[in-house]
């Protein structure tokens, strides 16, 4: 499908990086929301596996390959629909390498040093610097503008890169005339759900991440056995310390899960046998293990079904490379074309 064929459908872009298995908090707020887009039919939907943008923090070459097929299953397993919605791997499509580089060559480099996450990063890992870092966010822009998304999610770090994309935009249109769509942010509506750790001085939980230490993150190929048994160990609010001792809800992780899988009324049991000490934390996890573990029960069936035909996954991550190649390739042509670029011309038949 090319660009031209797009313009009836708002066209949706987003990406997650192959760093570490997907957890609770991705299904709940990222891969659930993918699915639904995906059977939106006033929507185009590419969702690609970031394995480009992987490379710049990420070493191990057979975690990222593993950990992408990982999370295509998990797409799929999820309800996105392959049908209606481009899944595809970043590096699959190679050219979007040269469309960065075209980009590249407008984007001024003190906008790219001014970067929080490059600041960020770079600060996390100065003895690894490198030059990608610092590209990351022209990248970024054409995986955006490659398919001419007109709608990004994004979270509040990510906001900054799609601003920058925006202005390239706007660049290339007064330079080589209109031809980008402006990208507008679509409201994120992943959820930041707290590590399986007590809460810091301040008051805060640690967010549960991807390439968290595996006992404090809820991961969706952990089976329910291992999602009790995590849940059964997590440190709930100190002033427990007996059976008999109050505690307060807010100081504890377990009450902050139970608002992303529990009814209103398991809500408001949890926040009451807490503060009246009328339930044990133990009742409290039991609880909460089997709502996340009914809310993952058809996930797990069909992932484990789409785990056993590999073959079947492989062609649909085939066709999704395919129909992106496609659309990144006629834009980069003619993103090369305005730019004066030299390109043979194929022989007349």
């Amino acid at each position: 499908m090319t660009t031209n064929e797009m313009t009836d459908r708002k066209v949706v872009l987003s990406g997650i990086r192959a760093t570490g298995k997907l957890h609770l908090g991705n299904y709940l707020g990222v891969l659930e929301r993918f699915a639904k887009l995906s059977r939106d039919s006033t929507r185009r939907c590419f969702y690609f596996i970031a394995d480009l943008h992987t490379l710049t923090t990420r070493k191990e070459a057979e975690r990222i390959r593993d950990d992408a097929m990982e999370i295509v299953l998990d797409m799929l397993a999820a309800g996105v629909d392959p049908e209606q919605a481009t899944i595809y791997v970043q590096s699959h499509v190679s050219v979007v390498a040269e469309l960065a580089w075209y980009l590249a060559c407008i984007s001024p480099v003190g906008e790219l040093e001014r970067m929080p996450t490059y600041k960020d990063k770079a600060a996390k890992q100065p003895e690894d610097v490198n030059a990608g870092l610092l590209f990351y966010p022209v990248l970024m822009a054409a995986d955006i503008l490659g398919p001419h998304a007109d709608l990004v999610p994004v979270g509040k770090d990510q906001e900054p890169h799609l601003e920058f994309t925006r202005e390239l935009a706007r660049r290339f249109n007064r330079l080589y005339g209109s031809y980008f769509p402006i990208p507008d942010s679509m409201a994120d509506e992943s959820l930041t759900i707290p590590g399986l750790v007590a809460m810091d001085e301040e008051g805060r939980f640690a967010k549960m991440g991807k390439s968290e230490a595996p006992h404090e993150a809820l991961y969706l190929h952990d089976t329910p056995d291992e999602i009790a048994g995590k849940i059964r160990r997590a440190p709930t609010d100190p002033a427990r310390a007996r059976r008999t001792d109050p505690g307060s809800p807010q100081k504890c992780a377990i009450y902050s899960f139970h608002g992303l899988v529990s009814s209103d009324e398991e809500l408001r049991w949890s926040a009451e046998g807490c503060r009246t000490a009328d339930i044990s934390c133990v009742e409290c996890k039991d609880v909460l293990s089997r709502n996340v573990n009914t809310r993952l029960a058809d996930f797990r069936e069909r992932r484990a079904a789409l785990a056993a035909t590999p073959e079947r996954v492989q062609e649909i991550i085939a066709a999704g490379d395919e129909r992106a190649r496609a659309v990144f390739t006629e834009t980069t042509a003619t993103v090369a074309d305005r730019m004066g670029v030299f390109r043979r011309k194929a022989a007349a038949m």
